[in-house]
């Protein structure tokens, strides 16, 4: 048994759990998410024609088949291998509770004879007694080579196989396409008042890359710039050409004029070295052969500067890569991989920022911020929020209270450039020094997990009345926790029982991810979902509702809610009641059963997905229970 400290993210408080030893291991299984990707057929189909091909291949030279499954997860690739005639399989994983996993499954397949799983690094493998002359592996991510694919192929190829060793993949490939998108620019933006105002000075923003679901763009949300084309090339078959720093200028006809806000990028695997096979990861607007995922997705860079094009014209983009990362500019110069010199785009998640732009263009927020604040001393509660940008030039005075050391000095960056001298920062409520009248909050904390645990706000409010008293106006005033059926094309997946795949039995991973789940993870999983397409297959319901003017108290509700129209999901997220205005971190409108729902951008939602036995019930009764002293919201489903 071991003590793990906490923050409660409602309350503020530190507090202990009594956790099992092995709780990080059954966490990171549950967390890994290995059900989309095995349950990912073009992935599993393609791999499994890249193997007979070059399988078949040595046959037909009369050498004996060793392959190397390196990352061997659940052993699916092996057995593919030893399926398709492979005499031996040494298949590598380095976690410990997968490599186990694997083991199992192989033990009880037909093929067990010939597969040897081995729990360690690729990279720290001892010498085997006869060397491979196949390597197959899926060691890629969003950004292609994230998860150290370079060097897990160039050691490989150098330390542990045959002269004229096959991979399976052979190549890969990445693929850019400049795009004009006031939309995906929402989400770099450093919030101003003034395109031109630099309130946290010339900052370049982060390389670090941000994964997409770039098939769920509208198509009036961005416009491209050019045709996609090619940035980078990588031949895993040969180790010489497998180079961990690279930096290459590529040029473009611009099709449209414009400024370029983003790169996109995703890539694309030659399976067998023949282009005969190919796992593409093109948005389905880019191909015809387009294939749902989420293990993998594209990808949105952004430049260090503005870039205008013409119509026409040459772009020419410096695409460089490290071992583990890409970034891209324009110029003739080389650009070093660019970090955040603001601190905005290192302690905000790309979400937090949008919603940040998002709050600045809201007019009806604002007319009602100015009916509730003008002229009275404001409190501006929260943890990462710029309200206090649209209260500062109507209040007679604000307090700041954030709780967050390196968000308070972008607070006071604000202040210092846009001349703000009513405006006060302070890390917690107990340091208000002077009675306020409103007190405000959006409400945003940057350690909440969920959308509810942004209810800190309330217990920030509470604190404040206990010692100015209950006559100070509180805005919002109220807060729902709301939830709606719907029917997901594939984010079930994420969770889903893999059963039997390519012929294969993996129930033992089924029986191990699922006993992980229960034992570390919440039960409802946070997502984007506007990334996730899928149609309501529900009415939209009430499961808490809170009264922000009383002092926090228990609360639970217990109902049931018909379960029809292939729902596989509920979505949950919080309305927040300010004024006459409603935030809202769920549904941006109302939705009737049918229809293709519009989900907050700038936040995440909260959903839980129907397990298999809820999936044939016609209703589901919901059980949801706020304790008041932890300032939880335990939810239940059944």
């Amino acid at each position: 048994v071991m003590f793990l400290e906490k923050i409660n993210h409602v309350t503020g408080e530190r507090e202990w759990e009594v956790a099992e030893e092995d709780h990080d291991l059954a966490q990171e299984i549950a967390r890994s998410r290995f059900a989309d990707m095995i349950l990912d057929y073009n992935r599993n189909d393609m791999f499994l024609a890249g193997l007979r091909a070059v399988i078949q291949e040595k046959k037909k030279q009369g050498v004996k088949v060793h392959v190397m499954d390196i990352g061997t997860g659940t052993g699916l690739l092996s057995l593919m291998a030893a399926r398709e005639g492979a005499d031996k399989v040494t298949a590598v994983e380095v976690f410990q509770p997968m490599a186990d996993c694997a083991r199992s499954i192989v033990q009880t397949s037909e093929w067990h004879d010939r597969i040897e799983v081995i729990p360690c690094r690729s990279t720290e493998l001892s010498p085997l007694s006869t060397k491979p002359n196949i390597i197959v592996a899926e060691v890629f991510d969003t950004e292609l080579i994230g998860e150290g694919a370079l060097r897990t192929f160039k050691e490989a190829l150098l330390s542990h196989v045959q002269p004229g060793c096959r991979v399976v993949p052979s190549r890969g490939r990445v693929w850019v396409q400049p795009v004009e998108s006031a939309f995906l620019s929402k989400f770099n933006r450093i919030p101003r008042f003034g395109e031109d105002d630099c309130p946290l000075g010339k900052c370049p923003g982060t390389a670090a890359v941000f994964d997409v679901q770039l098939s769920q763009l509208k198509r009036h949300q961005f416009t491209c710039l050019t045709d996609a084309f090619l940035a980078f090339e990588f031949d895993f078959e040969s180790s010489d050409s497998i180079v961990y720093e690279e930096s290459f200028d590529r040029s473009a006809s611009c099709i449209e004029s414009g400024h370029v806000d983003a790169v996109l990028m995703w890539w694309d695997l030659d399976m067998d070295g023949t282009g005969t096979y190919w796992i593409d990861m093109s948005p389905k607007w880019a191909s015809k052969e387009y294939h749902w995922r989420d293990h993998w997705m594209q990808a949105v860079y952004y430049l260090p500067q503005l870039v205008e094009v013409k119509k026409g014209e040459e772009l020419t983009l410096k695409c460089s890569h490290d071992e583990y990362s890409m970034w891209f500019s324009v110029g003739k110069e080389f650009v070093e991989r660019i970090y955040c010199n603001c601190q905005l785009h290192t302690i905000m998640a790309r979400q937090s920022i949008f919603s940040a732009n998002e709050l600045l263009e809201s007019v009806q927020f604002r007319d009602e911020l100015k009916t509730i604040c003008e002229g009275h001393k404001v409190v501006v509660l929260g943890e990462g929020s710029i309200l206090f940008l649209l209260v500062a030039p109507i209040a007679a005075s604000v307090t700041v209270v954030d709780s967050n050391p390196h968000f308070r000095d972008i607070i006071s960056k604000y202040i210092y450039f846009y001349k703000f001298e009513n405006v006060t920062v302070v890390e917690d409520v107990s340091e208000v020094s002077s009675e306020h009248d409103v007190v405000v909050g959006e409400p945003l904390y940057l350690s909440a997990m969920t959308p509810w645990q942004n209810l800190r706000f309330w217990y920030d409010v509470t604190a404040l009345r206990e010692r100015f008293g209950p006559n100070i106006t509180v805005q919002p005033q109220s807060a729902v926790l709301y939830g709606i059926c719907e029917k997901f094309d594939h984010l079930q997946n994420t969770s889903a029982p893999v059963g039997i795949v390519n012929g294969f039995d993996l129930s033992l991973f089924d029986d191990i991810s699922q006993k992980a789940r229960q034992a570390t993870d919440a039960l409802v999983d946070i997502h984007p979902l506007w990334e996730y397409s899928g149609v309501v297959s529900g009415e939209k319901f009430e499961v808490l509702n809170f009264d922000l003017r009383q002092e926090p108290h228990d609360n639970e509700a217990n109902f049931q809610i018909p379960s029809r129209n292939g729902t596989n999901g509920i979505p949950l997220w919080m309305e927040w009641h300010f004024g006459k205005h409603t935030i809202t971190s769920g549904l941006k409108h109302d939705v009737g059963i049918g229809d293709v729902p519009e989900w907050r951008e700038g936040v995440r939602q909260g959903v839980y997905l129907l397990s298999p036995s809820l999936l044939k019930k016609s209703t589901i009764t919901v059980d949801a229970r706020f304790a008041r002293g932890a300032g939880e919201i335990h939810l239940q489903f059944y």
